[in-house]
């Protein structure tokens, strides 16, 4: 019998993490074979701010089975880029067993080296992701009433604070700023103010979307590990442990605020309003800690197309496990304690 009940809408955030977004793809991969749930609203950073983009643009020329289609065609094409732009990505994908030594051999050689101004030698890169970009977010689309709601971040070099993109004001400069790794990319200026990875201020961005959206639902997709079970001793593994929990901060900042708001205020005062929403709001969650934990950082770099649908198929087992355990709580109760989960004290 045909479920004549509307379905439940959603808002999702999604976290950014390089090539390990595939992650990403995967659940929403999934989440958009479920019927009765309509994600209505999506925030995003760094690679998550490019699911968003996609699967929204996806939603507004073809509905769930468009934004399918067009986050499988977008993540085949970054790899084909991968593939074109060098022969490290054909000789990692045809011995997949020497892929740590190759990533290792790589960074040793170019990404250890302080070179002056380096951030320049990744400008290439950054052409690629941009021709990438304009092929693959129809901008018009994400305008229209079809389109579900952005929110995208990118970071303010000079004054450390985010920047949030929505559907009327993004661009394909404003997407490349949300995924501008630093000591990768250069900078990407925007009315006169230059911006970096989007990750740094808000991994993904949570107040703008809760504030902003009718919606009382919020679902993490998290691809960053919370902890990891080794100390890094290199200074490149040290480096990337570094920016990871860099990374995870903005998010674990907007988590707090939000805790501390719905565990402390007087219901009185929450009663109506934008307080009510914060009060109301529930909250879930879905990762894979240990399948993700157990990937190098630095392979967040190399868009391996065995990599990337790994991570695809853990992540529509880790969407797929979330709805059956979890989704019939939508409407009704959170199913994430966020105090217990990022460690935030009372």
């Amino acid at each position: 019998m045909k479920n004549l009940l509307p379905p439940q809408r959603l808002d999702v955030a999604l976290q950014g993490g390089g090539a390990h977004g595939a992650f990403t793809w995967g659940v929403l991969d999934r989440l958009l074979e479920a019927p009765d749930i309509r994600i209505s609203a999506v925030s995003g950073a760094s690679a998550g701010a490019i699911n968003a983009t996609v699967f929204a643009t996806g939603m507004a020329t073809g509905g769930p089975a468009g934004a399918q289609a067009a986050l499988a065609a977008f993540w085949k094409a970054l790899n084909d880029a991968g593939r074109d732009s060098g022969p490290l990505l054909p000789l990692l994908e045809a011995f997949p067993e020497t892929a740590e030594l190759a990533v290792t051999w790589w960074s040793l050689l170019f990404g250890d080296v302080p070179l002056p101004n380096s951030p320049r030698l990744g400008k290439p890169i950054q052409d690629v992701l941009r021709k990438l970009l304009e092929e693959h977010v129809d901008f018009a689309a994400l305008r229209t009433r079809k389109a579900p709601r952005l929110f995208i971040a990118a970071t303010n070099v000079r004054t450390g604070g985010a920047r949030i993109f929505r559907n009327d004001d993004l661009s394909v400069d404003a997407l490349l700023a949300s995924a501008c790794l630093p000591l990768v990319f250069p900078p990407v200026t925007i009315d006169g103010a230059e911006y970096w990875d989007g990750g740094y201020s808000a991994n993904p961005p949570l107040l703008p979307l809760v504030l902003e959206s009718p919606n009382d639902d919020l679902l993490l997709i998290t691809i960053n590990p919370t902890t990891r079970e080794q100390t890094p001793s290199s200074s490149r593994d040290i480096s990337y442990r570094i920016s990871e929990l860099g990374f995870s901060q903005g998010l674990a900042q907007d988590l707090r605020g939000l805790d501390m708001i719905q565990k402390a205020a007087a219901p009185l005062l929450l009663a109506r309003g934008v307080l009510g929403r914060l009060k109301r709001l529930r909250m879930h969650e879905i990762h894979d800690e240990p399948t993700l934990a157990a990937m190098h950082p630095r392979s967040k770099m190399v868009p391996a197309w065995q990599m990337l649908t790994q991570l695809h198929a853990a992540g529509r087992e880790a969407a797929d496990q979330w709805l059956g355990e979890d989704a019939h709580y939508i409407g009704k109760a959170s199913t994430i304690d966020i105090s217990q989960r990022y460690g935030i004290a009372s």
